[in-house]
């Protein structure tokens, strides 16, 4: 993979911001939580729709990703906190296994860089999918396309669930991928997936009235109920308006870095810098594959070389040490 060089562009002042009124709203009927909820996302959709100079979108893509992964790795019944999630991909060798908490990281940040806007992306997220789930999900995308985008996404989910309640992980990649699709979005980003509470989760997949966290109304066929939509619009809203916040404070950081990159002489820092705009955490080793170059590039970086760079962004206030430790230390914007 190639990384590109330091090219943020931008006035900071004119990034998009959450009106007050959305986040201070309350919602009790499902029109109002879906007003609210289109309110969210059609600012986040200003920042995401298209690649802009002033976010770094695959760098918020990450940060989503792995709140997505510490959520889902809870549905199983497991309890990694972020910097354990970190760990796991970071401090693991090439070839080796990430364990479960790695794994579960690596299939959200995957499929988050999934391109929507080229042909055949409905055929690559199948590939990625449990052979349970490839097998039906040509014929749900084909049942549910067409709706709006907050019911198409929560009507995916129940049709995967309903069959396949175990595979709430995949279910939930599969849900955010359609609504950015729905959305016009170029990538997916991580938003049912760790936004959305395990009960409603859970009850997804049943078709049954009463079921708990749902309310008394079914979801039927491709289209889902009062209940269902409104779980979905208030997670779609609460996520829109953290994933909006992110951005502007992500990009802020990426302004930061940006500017102190005429001060550095180490060969290879800008493209060891860009590493930092794509990545949730950075490991000096993890910068150099063998013979040591930026991974990438064609730049010559010892570890020692890569190791006084991270030290030296920390010590101008860009980048920050994410584990606290005197050793194996993770870097990151």
């Amino acid at each position: 993979m190639s990384y590109a060089r330091l090219s943020l562009t931008g006035d900071l002042e004119t990034l998009p911001r959450m009106p007050s009124w959305v986040t201070s709203g309350r919602a009790e009927t499902l029109e109002d939580v879906a007003f609210l909820c289109g309110a969210a996302l059609a600012v986040l959709h200003s920042l995401v729709a298209v690649p802009r100079g002033d976010v770094p979108g695959a760098l918020l893509r990450q940060r989503l990703a792995l709140k997505a992964a510490q959520s889902c790795l809870k549905l199983e019944g497991r309890n990694e906190s972020e910097a354990e999630i970190r760990d796991a991909i970071c401090l693991t060798k090439a070839g080796d296994a990430s364990g479960p908490a790695g794994e579960m990281f690596l299939r959200w940040s995957q499929l988050m860089r999934l391109d929507l806007t080229q042909r055949g992306w409905q055929e690559r997220l199948a590939k990625r999918m449990p052979p349970e789930i490839a097998d039906i999900l040509p014929s749900c995308l084909a049942e549910v396309r067409g709706r709006r985008a907050v019911q198409t996404a929560a009507a995916l989910l129940a049709k995967i669930l309903s069959p396949c309640p175990h595979q709430e992980a995949a279910a939930l990649i599969c849900a955010d991928v359609m609504l950015a699709s729905a959305l016009g979005w170029s990538h997916p980003v991580p938003l049912l997936g760790w936004a959305l509470p395990r009960k409603a989760v859970r009850a997804a997949g049943q078709r049954e009235g009463n079921v708990p966290g749902w309310g008394s109304l079914p979801c039927e066929d491709n289209v889902p109920g009062e209940a269902c939509l409104a779980a979905c619009h208030r997670a779609l809203a609460e996520a829109a308006v953290e994933a909006v916040r992110l951005s502007g404070d992500l990009s802020r950081r990426a302004a930061r870095l940006q500017a102190v990159a005429p001060k550095l002489r180490a060969k290879g820092a800008p493209d060891a810098l860009a590493l930092f705009l794509s990545r949730d955490a950075v490991s000096p080793s993890g910068m150099l594959p063998s013979p040591p170059r930026v991974k990438g590039t064609a730049q010559v970086m010892s570890d020692r070389a890569a190791r006084r760079l991270c030290d030296r962004l920390v010590e101008l206030g860009v980048v920050r040490e994410l584990t606290g430790r005197s050793s194996f230390r993770l870097y990151g914007l």
